[in-house]
This record gives structure tokens, C-alpha cells and sequence, in this order.
């Protein structure tokens, strides 16, 4: 290398642009060179201390090596963004030949073909650089191989030694997994917060030696307060406990910072509007190697509806409680295992036990007498099937009526049940004081028949006989009377006629007190003939259908009994119906078991209350004429259609016989 000893060294400056060989290499003849490597300056200047070297050469290569094994992309551009220097990791991870990349404009490469707005981004971003204005950020880039390759990319100025500004550093850090975790991070914080939000959960930490507590946004909301309003410290955590429930916070929060053990606690807290709200918290605590609590997180979740829920169901089964021990029924609740698990005093009362201690025994093991006994049988019913079952029935071992109401459920049987000892034996003395009444009745009702036959046989041999003997004296009479005296013979007419009706009436009623025609033709004769009488004195059209054969198992009482029942409807009708029709049907009914009289008429129809009404002294007769003979009544009437009055009395197997 030639030099001139009076001139200053002349210095020939190379810059190694990407990928070139090593500079030794291309500007010394192979067969005259000979290399000699220095690890480091001080090296170096060692040996130029012992020989002399033709050629001293910088070699970056082990730096360039260095870069070359970074995953990060580090690049230089000129101030207008072209490409003169990059490592191999672009190159790389794109697939491109440096020839493709170096002398080109970095974002005219393919890896910002996918989003102009990002190409725009990164101009700017070296453009900014180049006047002397660092910046980082991130961005995204094609992959050659598809799909998007998130990256945080800085670009800073390169100087020269006066300070210009000569080139533009790029390096870029391949951070897609981090942005996707990132990006999954969010999401996972969104959905948190989210079902927080629908859950009423929050969580916190507290820094035990900072005194800092960080609540998250649901467990704000849950104390009805914003962020502004929380000083953030135990204290002011505290100051927001119902004060009922202060101690108790600050004992649980005491043992769990001495124990360094988890904690599940309750407490209320008022919020700034007055409202109370119920949390349930559970905690953990954080230990250093020591183990010394140095945090506490945890949760809390708004179980306020529960907890009124809970209150409001206490109170009920308070009330309950207090209404099953008013109640003048004996009250017990099974289990499936029949057991006891409610005995109400009154209950306790009917067994001769203490209730309480009846709680938890089984029925049958305190009550073995039981066993096989109605009640026991009903409850197993129930039980099976699941159905309400209600019964009166006699208890043996007891000597006593009870009257059970039985309700079962899957967890068991709830049953209401009464004494009704007492009630029985009323309801029995008022059936026989009925039977008697009813007894007296018939003995009252056979003395006014037989009084009637007294009183009619009278008037037909008495006074009829008298009556026809008197019409025969005055029938003789007239035939002496003088010829010419008119007003005489009207007078004894008018006798005549008087003395006519009254046999006719005498006649009517001695048939009336005692239907003969009932006696000689039967039942059916009786009643057209009670039906002429009808339709002669009230106007009314009676149809009548009894022409069948009265079968010969209906008694004579029973059959009186029917034509009374008659007289006595007819006479409703004449006094109460406004009718103008009256059906009467007599035949047996479908099964023979029955004789059937119906009397229908087309008035205005009884109602509800006139049946119901006590003073419906006819209605009670004809119930009770036909509950003597054995057989019933119905009366039914249609507003506007009529009533309709149905007798019965039963057909015995036998012949019938007064």
C-alpha cells in the first residue's frame, strides 16, 4: 500500500452493506494475502506494536452473526424509507432474496399489501423518525405464508458525527402470541366482568403492608358506590359494614390473617341510599416464605334476595308454626320413613304425650296398636299414591272417632285429624231423634188416615144417606104443590139444586178423605180421577199416563202414599204455578226396583230459595210421607219451564201387604 510520508494518512471509509463478503477478502489477492485476526482493539493495537500490516480491516462479522440470529427484525432505511441493511430474520421468515428487499422501499414490500392503513401508519412512522422524532408501537404485517403476524415496531434516527440525521433504524419483535393472549385476556376479563355482573360477584385484594384494596366494577355496583367514593383502604372498607356486622368482619378478617387460612363469612352492608344488601365472601391469604400474610383476595357475592327469601320464609314457617298451635286439629308431619318431624300440642294433647318428644320416633314404633288399623291403611294409600285422602272411621285402641284429612307430598305425609267422638254421638242422637220424629209421623199420619176413613165414612152414611132421603121428602113435596104458584116452585128449584150440590160435595169430600176408587180399582184409576177433580175446579188440562199395572210388591201404604204426594202437588200448582198444563206419569222404573209418579207442569218453575226455604211445610210433607214408606222425593224447577216433582217408592220381591 503506498504512502506519502509528507501528506496526512488518507482513510478509506467502507460501509458493509448486507450479505457482502467479508472486506479482506475482496481487496487482496489470494496468493499474496495472509490474515491475521485481533479478538479486540487492545489486541490489535498490540500487535501493530510488533509489525507492521499492509491492510487493517474492521470485521463485523461476529456482529453481524449476532443479528443474524436474532428472531427480531432490525433494519436500516435511508430518511425516504429504502431499504440498505437488514438481518437474515425477514428474510427468512418471508422467503424473499436479499435483491428483493434491499434498494426497496419498505412499505412497498408485500407484507403491508393487506391493510393500506397500516402501510400509511409505518411511512409515518419513519417518516417521523427521519426528522429526529423516535416511536414505538404496534402493527401487523402478512405473513408470506398466510395469516397476520402481529408486531411491536420502533423506529429511531441513526446520526452521523456531526448529528445529521444520515438513516432511519427499524427493528420490529414478533409479539403475535403475546397480542392473541392479550387479546384472549380481554375477552376473558369482558366475560368475567360480565358474568359478575350477572352473577352479583365481585372480587378483591387487599395489600395488607400498603393498606390497598382493589374492588373489581360489579363488586362497586353491588355497593352501590363509584370509584371516586372508595378511598381505597381497610378502614374505609370497614366504614360500609352494617354496623351490626362490624365486629363479626373484623374478627374474621383478624383470625385469618393470624391463621394465614382461607375464610367463608356473611355480612351486611348499607349502601349510601339507606339499603341494606347481604354478602357472602370467601377469602384466601396470599404468604411470603415466611409465612407471613402479605394478601387477601377473594369474592363476594350479593345474596340478598336469598337472604330476604330466607327471612321471609322463616317468618312464614314462624307463622305457620303459630297457626298449627291455634288450631283446635291435632296437626303431625311424616317423613318417608315415617317419622315425626312436627307434632303440634294439640296433637301432643290427643295422644297423651309431650309433642316435642314425639319428633324424630317413628309412628308406628311409638304407636304399634295402630298397625292394620283404617288410618294406617289410608296413610299407606296416600303415600302410594300421591293423592289427598280424607277419612272418618272408628280407632279400636282408642275407644274414639277420628276424622283424618291426609295430604302426601314426596317428602312425606302432613295430616290434619279431629276428635269427633263427641260429634258422632250427637249426629246419632240426631238420627234417632229423626227416627223417632219420623215413627211419631207415621203413628200421626196413620191416625189422620184412619181418621179421615172415620170422618168420611160419616158423611157417606150419614149425612149422604140423610142428604138422598131429604131429596126424596123434597122431591115428593113438589109434586103438591099448587099449579099456579110460580115463585113457589122456583124457590123449592132453587132447594133442589142446593140440596144437589151439597150430596155432590159431600160426596167429593168423603172420596177425598178416603179415595175409595184407590181401594176398589187401584192407584191408577185414583189418579185420573184426583186429575178430573183438578182440571174441573181449577180450569188447569191434566194429562195422565198411569194405565200400566201397579206390580203387586207395592204396598198399600205405599201406594197411599203416592196418591197423597199427588194431592198435594196438585194443590202447589193450582196455588203457586201460574200453570196451564200438567203431565202426570206413573210407571215403573228402569231397573223394577221403583214405582215412579212424576207430576210435571208448565209454569214458572220453583226456585233454589223457595225449596230452601223451612217454612215449605207441603215440600217437607211429601219428603217425609215418602221416607216412611221407604222411598224419596225430587224437586227441580227451571225458571220459566216449570217444576217438576219425581216420587219413588220401592218395589219389595214379595207380594205387598198393609
Amino acid at each position: 500500500m503506498a504512502s506519502n510520508s509528507e501528506a496526512g494518512p488518507e482513510v478509506l471509509v467502507v460501509e458493509i452493506q448486507a450479505h457482502d463478503r467479508p472486506l479482506a477478502s475482496d481487496l487482496l489477492p489470494a496468493q499474496r494475502r495472509e490474515v491475521v485476526r485481533a479478538r479486540s482493539v487492545e489486541e490489535a493495537r498490540a500487535r501493530l506494536a510488533e509489525r507492521k500490516f499492509d491492510l487493517v480491516v474492521a470485521d463485523d462479522s461476529r456482529l453481524r452473526a449476532i443479528l443474524d440470529g436474532l428472531f427480531a427484525v432490525v433494519g436500516v432505511f435511508t430518511p425516504e424509507g429504502v431499504i440498505v441493511d437488514t438481518n437474515r430474520a425477514p428474510l427468512v421468515e418471508s422467503g424473499l432474496e436479499p435483491s428483493a428487499v434491499l434498494g426497496h422501499k419498505f412499505v412497498d414490500l408485500p407484507w403491508f399489501s393487506h391493510a393500506p392503513a397500516e402501510r400509511e401508519r409505518v411511512a409515518a412512522a419513519i417518516g417521523r423518525a427521519a426528522r429526529g422524532e423516535g416511536t414505538r408501537f404496534e402493527t401487523n404485517i402478512l405473513r408470506t405464508r398466510g395469516g397476520v403476524m402481529y408486531v411491536d415496531a420502533a423506529f429511531a434516527p441513526l446520526r452521523a458525527a456531526d448529528g445529521t440525521i444520515t438513516h432511519v433504524l427499524g427493528s420490529g419483535v414478533d409479539v403475535t402470541a403475546r397480542h392473541y393472549a392479550e387479546e384472549e385476556l380481554a375477552h376473558s376479563r369482558a366475560r368475567l366482568a360480565e358474568a359478575q355482573r350477572f352473577a352479583h360477584v365481585g372480587s378483591w385484594e387487599w395489600e395488607v403492608g400498603s393498606d390497598r384494596v382493589d374492588w373489581s366494577d360489579e363488586l362497586y355496583a353491588v355497593y352501590g358506590i363509584e370509584r371516586p367514593q372508595f378511598d381505597g383502604t381497610y378502614k374505609g372498607f370497614l366504614a360500609r359494614v352494617h354496623p351490626d356486622d362490624r365486629d363479626s368482619t373484623i374478627s374474621v378478617v383478624r383470625d385469618a390473617l393470624e391463621t394465614c387460612s382461607a375464610f367463608i363469612y356473611d355480612h351486611r352492608v348499607l349502601r349510601p341510599n339507606g339499603d341494606v344488601r347481604m354478602l357472602h365472601t370467601r377469602g384466601q391469604v396470599v404468604t411470603d416464605e415466611a409465612r407471613r400474610a402479605v394478601r387477601l383476595v377473594g369474592s363476594c357475592w350479593d345474596v340478598t334476595e336469598r337472604w330476604l327469601a330466607t327471612q321471609a320464609l322463616e317468618r312464614s314457617e314462624a307463622e305457620l308454626h303459630a297457626i298449627l298451635e291455634r288450631v283446635s286439629d291435632g296437626f303431625v308431619a311424616l317423613d318417608r320413613e315415617w317419622r315425626y318431624t312436627y307434632v303440634n300440642n294439640c296433637a301432643g294433647k290427643m295422644f297423651n304425650r309431650d309433642a316435642a318428644s314425639l319428633v324424630g320416633k317413628h309412628i308406628w314404633t311409638e304407636f304399634p296398636d295402630g298397625v292394620g288399623q283404617p288410618f294406617h291403611l289410608a296413610y299407606e294409600r296416600a303415600a302410594a299414591t300421591q293423592k289427598p285422602v280424607q277419612l272418618r272411621d272408628y280407632y279400636v285402641p282408642w275407644n274414639r272417632w277420628f276424622e283424618n284429612r291426609i295430604y302426601p307430598s314426596p317428602d312425606g305425609l302432613t295430616i290434619f285429624f279431629t276428635d269427633i267422638t263427641e260429634q258422632m254421638q250427637a249426629e246419632e242422637d240426631l238420627r234417632a231423634s229423626r227416627e223417632q220424629l219420623r215413627a211419631l209421623a207415621a203413628r200421626l199420619d196413620a191416625i189422620r188416615e184412619e181418621e179421615r176413613r172415620t170422618i168420611s165414612r160419616e158423611i157417606h152414611d150419614r149425612i149422604g144417606q140423610d142428604l138422598t132421603a131429604l131429596a126424596l121428602d123434597f122431591a115428593w113435596l113438589r109434586t103438591r104443590l099448587p099449579e099456579g104458584d110460580a115463585e113457589a116452585r122456583e124457590r123449592t128449584e132453587q132447594m133442589r139444586r142446593l140440596i144437589d150440590g151439597t150430596l155432590a160435595t159431600a160426596r167429593r169430600v168423603a172420596a177425598e178423605l178416603r179415595p175409595v176408587l184407590l181401594e176398589d180399582l187401584g192407584l191408577g184409576e185414583a189418579i185420573a180421577w184426583q186429575a178430573r177433580e183438578f182440571e174441573k175446579r181449577t180450569g188447569i188440562v191434566c194429562s195422565v199416563d198411569a194405565a200400566a199395572q201397579v206390580p203387586s210388591g207395592v204396598p198399600s201404604a205405599a201406594q197411599l202414599t203416592l196418591y197423597r204426594i199427588l194431592q198435594e202437588a196438585l194443590t202447589n200448582v193450582a196455588r203457586h204455578a201460574g200453570a196451564r198444563l200438567v203431565s202426570i206419569h206413573l210407571a215403573p222404573s228402569g231397573d223394577g226396583k221403583h214405582l215412579v209418579l212424576s207430576i210435571q207442569d208448565d209454569g214458572r218453575g220453583i226456585t233454589e230459595q223457595e225449596l230452601a226455604r223451612r217454612t215449605s211445610l207441603g215440600l217437607l210433607g211429601m219428603h217425609e210421607r215418602a221416607l216412611v214408606v221407604g222411598g224419596d222425593v225430587a224437586v227441580r224447577g227451571v225458571a220459566g219451564s216449570g217444576t217438576r216433582v219425581t216420587a219413588r217408592v220401592p218395589i219389595l220381591s214379595g207380594p205387598g201387604s198393609d
